[in-house]
């Protein structure tokens, strides 16, 4: 953080963001508190309150944050892919962490999700978020293989599949779910689509 930077725009909604990935990223859903989150950012206590007045709403404004990110670079690598197999194959390089911030967005997707299992309000944003995902998925994958007979289950395998990697980058990183072991792993829940008729 630059700390020559005006106070309000260190104190801006945005950066007290950034400190809360930060933080959250790298302590933990337990280490994350309004206190840690002002230190890291360098503003007040009262500053986090106003924008991110409880613990959820730190874990909501994170997961703001990545899915602001994740569509970013969505949006890039979309307008760069040729085929449409390898539309589908970057967003699932990216729905499973495979990236440079899959590490940060794996956990904080895991303390997210983890937090939908008890907070009503986490859940709503959750399953919208997951309807939105599987709606987004069964395109991509109606467009890569268009003879498939694609239905909404096939959305929920594959992103099932893409979940289970990110959870497993996020709580190991590379020693078991190494990026060349997850690709082979999503190529082999895609492999059946190219021979269905």
């Amino acid at each position: 953080m630059d700390e020559s930077a005006p106070s309000s725009a260190r104190g801006g909604k945005d950066a007290i963001a950034e400190a809360v990935l930060r933080v959250l990223s790298t302590g933990g859903a337990d280490d994350l508190s309004v206190r840690k989150v002002a230190a890291e950012a360098g503003v007040s206590v009262g500053a986090v309150q106003h924008h991110f007045p409880t613990r959820a709403a730190l874990i909501i404004g994170a997961m703001d944050a990545v899915n602001a990110l994740f569509r970013a670079r969505i949006r890039s690598a979309l307008a760069e892919a040729a085929t449409a197999r390898e539309r589908l194959s970057t967003v699932c390089e990216e729905l499973a962490c495979l990236g440079d911030a899959g590490p940060r967005d794996a956990i904080v997707w895991t303390a997210f999700a983890s937090r939908a299992g008890t907070d009503p309000r986490v859940r709503d944003i959750h399953v919208q978020g997951w309807r939105a995902a599987e709606g987004f998925v069964q395109t991509l994958l109606t467009e890569a293989y268009p003879d498939a007979g694609i239905a909404p289950d096939d959305a929920a395998l594959l992103l099932a599949t893409l979940d289970g990697i990110a959870v497993a980058r996020g709580a190991e990183g590379d020693d078991r779910m190494a990026r060349d072991r997850a690709r082979r792993i999503i190529a082999a829940v895609l492999a059946p689509f190219a021979d269905r008729r």
